[in-house]
């Protein structure tokens, strides 16, 4: 599979003076909780289309069960017929597959690199507007230091999944097919293997987890065309949760577990919003700051050559003319 700094060198992220001046004092990137981003459809969007590509591999797994189980012959009896019974049993898997993550899929957005070279100079006008007259900052990352540092964090903290990749839009089924086929074929034999009970239960549960790491990006890639102006590229965590449940499960052969991620919450706007905290490197990787459309611009970017004087990180100010 293609990295992701081989298709973008360099990625954006767009912040406020708060945004920004706390991504430099602590050293740390925030991400968001997924159901508090501004896509209410995040990661549910793809229950849908995901229930639709697997249907067929449950009917095919059901279809060889039925000369030889009776429990199978009697269940499509009851239930309508094998459509139904098949239909049914794909959304109960795929909600549990959801049902797994524990509803803490984590993301932090950024912008890949435009075929316009003006935009990669000056940055997005959308997103300079979502900023209004309080203006905006784009930070702008070294993609492969991105890399490398989630390499270190999975190795410092227990994750389920973690991954950096670009989005897939609702729109695109060809990029759709080209990147998700593989990741909607470990699914697909997923359901296979838990409705033809191929295997014992022991090493049912080892191939079952197998197909999750793919299900979560699948679901986390996955985005309304609505918002394909951005171009997105994000960073998604899945945090693992250490409860007793978990280590019951572990043995003493297992290597053993890392710390959790902590768990944090910030106020915006009166809400309270979870997230976690990435890296904590004294070089996140931070090569420009871009200084969005503002009366104050040329003072902005003064205030940050000050701030960053020990540093290499190049501070240039948007030639947009745009006032919020």
């Amino acid at each position: 599979m293609q990295k992701t700094s081989e298709v973008y060198q360099k990625v954006y992220h767009y912040t406020t003076w708060d945004g920004l001046v706390g991504i430099l004092q602590s050293k740390t990137l925030w991400a968001t909780h997924c159901k508090f981003l501004n896509d209410y459809s995040e990661i549910v969007l793809f229950r849908d289309k995901l229930i639709s590509s697997i249907l067929p591999h449950m009917r095919e797994a059901y279809e060889e069960l039925i000369e030889t189980s009776p429990q199978i012959n009697q269940r499509i009896s009851q239930f309508g017929g094998l459509g139904q019974v098949t239909q049914h049993d794909t959304e109960v898997f795929v909600d549990a597959q959801y049902g797994a993550t524990g509803d803490e899929i984590y993301i932090i957005s950024f912008c890949g690199e435009h075929k316009d070279p003006h935009i990669n100079s000056n940055g997005l006008l959308s997103q300079w507007r979502g900023y209004g007259a309080g203006g905006g900052f784009a930070l702008v990352f070294n993609t492969q230091r991105l890399e490398e540092m989630m390499e270190m964090e999975s190795k410092k903290y227990e994750y389920n999944a973690m991954h950096l990749c670009d989005v897939v839009y609702s729109d695109d089924e060809n990029k759709l097919k080209e990147e998700l086929s593989d990741e909607l074929s470990s699914i697909a034999d997923d359901v296979r293997r838990v409705f033809t009970r191929a295997t014992s239960k022991e090493s049912e549960k080892v191939e079952i987890l197998k197909g999750f790491t793919p299900f979560v990006r699948c679901i986390s890639r996955y985005k309304h065309y609505g918002f394909r102006e951005e171009n997105e590229v994000r960073i998604v965590a899945l945090p693992t949760v250490l409860n007793q449940e978990l280590l019951n499960l572990v043995s003493m052969d297992d290597p053993p577990l890392k710390p959790e991620k902590e768990r944090k919450f910030r106020n915006q706007n009166g809400r309270i919003i979870p997230y976690i905290e990435l890296f904590n490197s004294i070089d996140l990787g931070i090569e420009r700051i871009i200084v969005g459309p503002h009366k104050e611009k040329e003072v902005r970017a003064a205030a940050l050559r000050v701030m960053l004087r020990n540093t290499k990180i190049e501070i240039t100010c948007s030639d947009i003319p745009f006032v919020g």
